[in-house]
């Protein structure tokens, strides 16, 4: 046998309820030992009621097969394996008169005052530059990005309202941090619910739940605050208003925008400031949708944390 492990024969086995419902699709060159340890290690195991095997010469072979069979099968316990996917925020266009005529971008076109600002936000939110830095002179910044002072005082001004440095008469500017002192202290939120109701759900919500959209959805929103300051918003949809039971796991899919007027002064965001919306829903045991939330959070003061094991 080589040693090359992408030569090894390899399994993509397929595990399936009394129903006949696909739970789980994976790859092992030895599917008996991994059989097993999933019959320690997952709690959906007791489901399982068959599975089905297909060989393949090489694992990179089984590999690619798993990933076809994952996203055009959709079995119900594969969302964690798939957490790191990259997926197309919209689908893309087919048709020519609809294909934007995007440009590759070569250079840094935005003005001086823009680009200043992007690059001390960037080294301040990185931790490069700690809090409590004393930050170049305003000279300094027009020697480096050959701009005028007051192009600096303005890159400067939006720093400030976004809460990433404060001056000090006669001392400078220093960098400082707009985080509320309880954001990683998630029990001491406080959430505020603007209004709940039965509403026509969203067409995106609608597809998750499997209804037409004219079928009415409960919808709830709120706001969270964490020291009395807005640090999301949360509108959460559910067939029925009563708090879903038997929940088995969170999908997330994210992504980054500039914020609408409502988010804007929701949020209490300077100019510039993009906001994080995720899409999460909750899933039941048997894979089912039972709530949906759009959360929108400051992209300059929420960052989140995902731990998952690594690809069978």
């Amino acid at each position: 046998m080589t040693d090359d492990p992408t030569s090894e024969r390899t399994a993509l086995y397929r595990l399936y309820n009394a129903d006949d419902l696909l739970l789980y699709v994976g790859i092992s060159s030895t599917p008996a030992t991994r059989m097993g340890q999933h019959a320690a290690r997952k709690a959906w195991w007791p489901q399982v009621a068959d599975r089905k095997l297909e060989w393949f010469p090489t694992r990179t072979q089984a590999a690619e097969a798993e990933i076809a069979a994952i996203r055009e099968e959709r079995p119900v316990h594969n969302h964690t394996h798939n957490s790191s996917l990259v997926l197309g925020l919209l689908p893309a266009a087919e048709a020519d008169p609809l294909r934007p005529r995007l440009q590759r971008v070569d250079r840094d076109e935005r003005g001086a005052a823009l680009r200043i600002t992007a690059d001390l936000r960037a080294l301040i939110m990185s931790r490069d530059v700690p809090i409590g830095t004393k930050l170049p002179s305003t000279a300094e910044f027009v020697q480096k990005y050959q701009t005028s002072g007051t192009t600096v005082q303005l890159a400067l001004r939006a720093l400030k309202a976004e809460g990433f440095v404060v001056g000090k008469p006669g001392s400078g500017v220093f960098v400082t941090s707009p985080t509320p002192r309880n954001l990683p202290n998630a029990a001491s939120h406080a959430i505020d619910i603007e209004d709940a109701g039965y509403v026509a759900p969203p067409a995106a919500v609608a597809e998750t739940f499997g209804v037409p959209e004219s079928t009415p959805v409960w919808r709830e929103r709120a706001r969270r605050l964490a020291d009395d300051w807005p640090i999301g918003l949360v509108t959460s949809y559910r067939r029925e208003a009563d708090q879903p039971q038997g929940v088995s796991e969170y999908v997330d899919l994210l992504s980054v925008r500039l914020p609408t007027s409502a988010e804007l002064v929701a949020l209490s965001l300077a100019d510039e400031v993009p906001v994080t919306r995720i899409y999460r829903v909750l899933h039941g045991e048997n894979g089912e949708a039972l709530e949906v939330q759009v959360v929108i959070e400051p992209g300059h003061l929420c960052q989140r944390q995902y731990t998952f094991p690594a690809p069978e």
